[in-house]
């Protein structure tokens, strides 16, 4: 039966977001014909979706491969640089990012995933690859363990049950019930840890940030490599990124 209740449009719509969403997670590595196959639509109408989003700025061509155009990045940065949470934490992860001289990253949720909202850079010479937009997986990243963790047990199986998780690395955790007790211990301790499982050679601690009504809103991590993670006083690592967390909440309704 024909739902009379859908919004006219929605259809084409789901179809432009289809295509931005796949662009946006492959930048410059996709072209027309493999945006049609990845997406399993006619050519013809990605070329005319991808032809009507560059006229518009939300894509460019980057030589034959796409790329998000200057006119999405400018209004994702408009939205990024006037959210609550990056506002409120800044200088807050400023200060453990001098403290521990590692990468800081601010995370919230977008769907099943993590995205980062801020990064601050460590004064090394190692740094990460990362960048301000980057999504990561709830399963095998800092930030997404310490999201799951500030859920229920009902509400992080839930989760769960929509995730097909998939190897990072060697030493990603990808059944289920590996991935549920690596959460169960998260929230006992208190932090998240990331074990080369989301990139090798990266280790990181997450902690999720919570406000007045212990609702989780989002979670901040600190990375940087191996060498320097084993090197590291956790005790220290640790006990800086509890008290930048309760700064953050501190300011929080």
């Amino acid at each position: 039966m024909e739902n009379t209740h859908a919004v006219p449009g929605t259809a084409a719509f789901q179809k432009f977001m289809r295509v931005l969403q796949a662009v946006s997670e492959t930048p410059g590595q996709l072209n027309i014909s493999g945006l049609a196959r990845q997406l399993g639509m006619p050519r013809p109408t990605v070329h005319r979706i991808v032809e009507a989003l560059v006229v518009e700025g939300m894509l460019r061509y980057d030589n034959d491969a796409l790329s998000l155009g200057p006119r999405l990045v400018s209004l994702a940065w408009r939205s990024l640089e006037t959210h609550d949470l990056r506002q409120i934490a800044r200088p807050h992860i400023e200060q453990l990012r001098d403290r521990l001289d590692e990468t800081v990253h601010l995370a919230i949720p977008d769907g099943l995933e993590m995205v980062y909202i801020d990064k601050l850079e460590a004064n090394r010479t190692v740094r990460m690859a990362s960048r301000i937009g980057t999504r990561v997986s709830l399963f095998s990243s800092s930030v997404g363990k310490a999201w799951l963790a500030a859920h229920s047990a009902d509400q992080v199986e839930q989760m769960l049950a929509n995730i097909t998780p998939t190897s990072f690395t060697q030493h990603t955790i990808t059944d289920r019930a590996g991935i549920t007790e690596e959460i169960n211990r998260t929230r006992e301790r208190g932090y998240s840890q990331d074990i080369q499982e989301n990139e090798l050679d990266i280790c990181c601690y997450g902690s999720a940030i919570v406000n007045s009504g212990q609702q989780a809103v989002g979670c901040i991590s600190v990375s940087m490599p191996t060498y320097r993670f084993d090197a590291l006083q956790a005790d220290e690592a640790i006990g800086a990124i509890r008290a930048c967390v309760a700064a953050i909440q501190k300011q929080l309704v």
